[in-house]
């Protein structure tokens, strides 16, 4: 048996579910991390400034990222990694070869997401807009995802550094601002200020997250991430 590496707890569960955490847990990351440097050149701020947001972005992401589903594949989400353990006899080859594929392809999906929804470039400016809805459904996805991840596989102990880390770098990177949660987008349309949402935006809001938390329930239970215990 392949021993276990990094965050990994079973090295035994199916190598298409563990290659598709890699593949998801890196779509995510690079989602956050172009988003991170788009939001930084929509700002117009100065390089000192733009840097430290793709690098928050970035390093927030991968926080919760390698929380909530490194228990299921390791959390590499980089070929360097994977390749590395392969040499060092760590994974097997073929466990490595489907790591890297599933790693590059995932990296080129985020990619693409995140530069689908570079023109919701301001929540006031296009709210209701499809990039806006879209950006919600992501961000809830991304979000619920993380955070039954974490709710099954992790100690429990990781659960609200893994959630903050992830929002921290989904607020930054997503322009939508990743509100993805209900109560917050209806609240929207009684707030002031840049949280602001029209009735419709705000329901548009609503629905886009809850098509988003589905869409996570579904990818966790297809990676075979059960809870440890039965709950009440």
């Amino acid at each position: 048996m392949t021993p276990a590496c990094f965050f990994e707890n079973d090295p035994s569960r199916a190598l298409w579910r563990r290659a598709g955490a890699e593949c998801v847990g890196t779509a995510l990351l690079l989602a956050a991390a172009v988003g991170g440097g788009l939001a930084a050149e929509r700002s117009g701020a100065a390089p000192a400034i733009a840097a430290p947001m793709i690098a928050a972005s970035i390093s927030g992401a991968l926080v919760g990222l390698i929380v909530a589903l490194g228990p299921v594949s390791g959390g590499h989400f980089n070929p360097l990694i994977s390749a590395l353990q392969w040499l060092a006899g760590e994974r097997t080859g073929r466990c490595a070869a489907a790591y890297v594929a599933a790693q590059v392809v995932g990296g080129l999906v985020g990619a693409v997401l995140a530069g689908a929804l570079a023109p919701a470039a301001t929540r006031s400016a296009t709210a209701g807009s499809l990039p806006f809805g879209a950006s919600e459904a992501l961000a809830a996805f991304a979000l619920m995802l993380v955070v039954f991840a974490v709710a099954r596989g992790a100690p429990r102990s990781t659960g609200p550094f893994a959630v903050g880390a992830w929002l921290f770098a989904a607020i930054l990177a997503f322009p939508s601002g990743s509100l993805a949660n209900p109560a917050v987008a209806i609240a929207t349309m009684a707030a002031s200020g840049p949280l602001t949402l029209t009735s419709g935006a705000a329901l548009a809001a609503v629905a886009a997250e809850a098509l988003g938390g589905l869409a996570a329930l579904g990818v966790i239970a297809s990676l075979g991430v059960r809870p440890a215990m039965a709950r009440p």
